[in-house]
């Protein structure tokens, strides 16, 4: 495939669910040309795993992430699930050195044991300073119904292979947990 240069940046993050949002942010906020990339604009901020943010689990951490600046904390409290994915969207697309892509990244470059750039499945390639992968559980994803397991990722959206091939060769050990997700 030939790629074209797309331009450079400072941070991409992978991932638009809760940890993507708030790593895109938080790069964002401290005044660094950041991208947040999603393979589905509709899937930022979705909740497939576990809609609770309080509770015992997510509870603690998410005043955790209030504490240190974070975003959760202040849109669950003005939205129930759906309304809180189109909150969190506006709030990225809102940010001043944010900019939002709807993209499959597959590769992550590296030059010398640094990473340098990242390329998406339609040719576009980015120079990048680093990278946060935060995929949740798309990096590699299956999904078991019944007797029947499929490469996928939640709600029926792709599997995020071809990044998970990408940091296999960068030398990186994946391992697969399973959620349970009803």
């Amino acid at each position: 495939m030939t790629y074209y240069d797309a331009g450079n940046y400072d941070v991409a993050v992978i991932g638009a669910g809760h940890a993507g949002i708030e790593a895109a942010l938080a790069a964002a906020r401290l005044g660094l040309r950041t991208l947040c990339f999603t393979i589905n604009l509709d899937a930022v901020g979705n909740m497939p795993c576990n809609p609770s943010i309080g509770g015992t689990g997510k509870g603690p951490l998410v005043r955790e992430i209030d504490a240190l600046g974070g975003e959760m904390d202040r849109a669950v409290d003005r939205a129930d699930r759906r309304r809180y994915q189109a909150v969190m969207k506006q709030t990225l697309e809102e940010q001043e050195n944010l900019w939002v892509k709807q993209a499959e990244v597959t590769e992550i470059l590296a030059r010398d044991g640094a990473v340098c750039g990242l390329r998406t499945a339609y040719g576009a390639q980015y120079q990048v300073r680093a990278v946060v992968v935060a995929s949740g559980t798309y990096l590699g994803g299956r999904t078991i119904v019944g007797e029947v397991t499929r490469d996928s990722g939640p709600d029926g959206l792709a599997a995020a292979g071809p990044l998970a091939d990408s940091l296999r060769r960068l030398g990186l050990s994946l391992r697969r947990f399973k959620t349970g997700t009803p």
